[in-house]
């Protein structure tokens, strides 16, 4: 049974993974970040090892490296956000074996699984065939029949996996070993290609280069992987990931090419679908959040587009202070919402022109906590129930309604408390005019590092004073 170990910081994804797997005959292991990872390795050996990229604290990226170096007898695969096409391409040039993209499906996770274990297999073999060629002559024969026979069967055996053995020395750059997997992926007969240029497949020239194949492998252990574009015979193009492997010979200098190559068509396809799901299923939620946001402004018209206005400027700060696409969206749809528990209060109360009592006060303040209550049992894809609890919460701890601080308050519910406090400011109330946007700006200034943080004060004050961002 194949040791798998996942490393994965949400939960529900962490379990939804190991059960998946169980179920399939995985011994499966779970940590939420790349320090506990680093403590079960130490004390434990696994086949693969299966990490998220974007994580707290040491990233999956830094913590994969690792493993590469230190464990090279561990696959590795990651799993990647749809919009991280550039992450996912630096994780193939490290040593990932391949990435899973989120959301998933379970045969695209077993595949990639099962194709990164026979990798796997593969490299070993390879890495005990090279040993072997350094072992005194008397001694390598049983060990290279062994090793032979090995690559052999696993030749034969994958049926789904393309295996494409190049010569550089006595064939001059023609193909000797075209696997069944190979025959199956390309169309072509394992006797139309043997003894002929491996430019006949499409193959792309720097990955069974002899002088660019070892430079881009790591010493020779690994190969260097790519996603590439092909013809098969019958003129049909489809989409295959490649790793190249170098076969040293026993002066030290590159003898052979290996390349495998896998069809990953229907991965991308797939991809592609569930990514156009994911986009419908996004603008419904957001016209859903819209909804909400105008439900509110109906009973309350003098805060009539406060929350849109507090969105627009959430997305500037997030912006400039470098937050992913996903991040922004999520502290936009936050923002949207954020009063959506002033629902409870009399709408006598949120229009009232005067001065208000007390207990009149005391209810109003209550709408972050009636506003969580309202979100916190949908599943939302960011903590945007948490964002809105938080949204009154201040960095010295005299915020409302729990009085947390600084690094207890969400970093987006941080930003979203500075946007509202400009806004408000900024605009028009029933108890008092306008106060102007340079009073607003002079609020934050003046308590930056006191009230609200000052990474997020900075950002707000460069997108009015430098990127002249304007309510509209």
């Amino acid at each position: 049974m194949e040791r798998v170990l996942i490393i994965d910081d949400e939960e529900h994804i962490r379990d939804l993974l190991g059960e998946m797997l169980t179920m399939n005959g995985y011994d499966c292991t779970l940590a939420s970040n790349a320090l506990e990872a680093r403590g079960i390795m130490q004390k434990s050996s696994f086949e693969l090892v299966l990490c998220d990229i974007n994580m707290p604290g040491e990233s999956g990226l830094d913590f994969i490296q690792h493993v590469v170096s230190d464990f090279p007898d561990t696959a590795t695969l990651m799993i990647t956000a749809m919009d991280d096409p550039l992450v996912a391409d630096h994780a193939l040039q490290i040593g990932v074996y391949d990435y899973i993209t989120k959301p998933f499906e379970l045969n695209g996770v077993l595949i990639s699984l099962a194709n990164a274990l026979r990798r796997r297999e593969l490299e070993i073999d390879n890495r005990i065939y090279r040993k072997n060629l350094e072992m005194k002559v008397e001694d390598r024969t049983a060990a290279l029949q062994q090793s032979e026979a090995r690559l052999r069967a696993i030749f034969e055996a994958a049926k789904h996996v393309a295996f494409i053995l190049i010569d550089h020395v006595e064939k001059k750059n023609k193909m000797i070993e075209f696997s069944p997997g190979a025959e199956h992926l390309f169309g072509y007969d394992r006797r139309e290609v043997i003894g002929r240029p491996a430019s006949l497949l499409s193959i792309p020239e720097d990955m069974i280069d002899p002088r660019e194949v070892p430079a881009r492998a790591k010493d020779g252990e690994v190969g260097f992987t790519r996603e590439v574009t092909l013809t098969r015979k019958p003129g049909e193009e489809i989409q295959a990931l490649f790793t190249s492997y170098p076969i040293f010979g026993a002066k030290g200098d590159m003898t052979a090419v290996l390349v495998v190559a896998i069809d990953i068509s229907d991965r991308i396809r797939a991809a592609k679908e569930i990514q156009k799901n994911l986009d419908r299923w996004r603008r419904a939620l957001e016209g859903i959040i819209h909804a909400m946001a105008l439900t509110l402004e109906m009973r309350d018209p003098y805060t009539a587009g406060h929350q849109q206005r507090v969105a627009s400027l959430v997305t500037a700060i997030g912006n400039k202070m470098g937050f992913s696409e996903e991040q922004i969206q999520g502290v936009r749809l936050a923002a949207m919402i954020h009063d959506i528990g002033k629902i409870s209060v009399p709408a006598e109360i949120l229009s009232k022109p005067g001065l208000i009592t007390e207990l009149e006060f005391h209810l109003i303040r209550t709408h972050s906590k009636v506003g969580y209550d309202i979100l916190k049992g949908i599943e939302f894809p960011w903590p945007i129930a948490q964002m809105v609890f938080q949204h009154h919460e201040r960095i010295d701890g005299k915020g409302y309604p729990q009085g947390l601080s600084d690094k207890e308050i969400l970093l987006e519910a941080k930003i979203l408390g500075v946007a509202d406090v400009v806004e408000a400011m900024a605009s028009h109330r029933p108890y008092r005019p306008s106060l102007g946007i340079k009073k607003a700006l002079d609020e934050i200034s003046s308590n930056r590092g006191v009230i609200y943080d000052p990474q997020v004060v900075d950002a707000c004050l460069s997108v009015f004073e430098e990127d002249g961002f304007k309510f509209d």
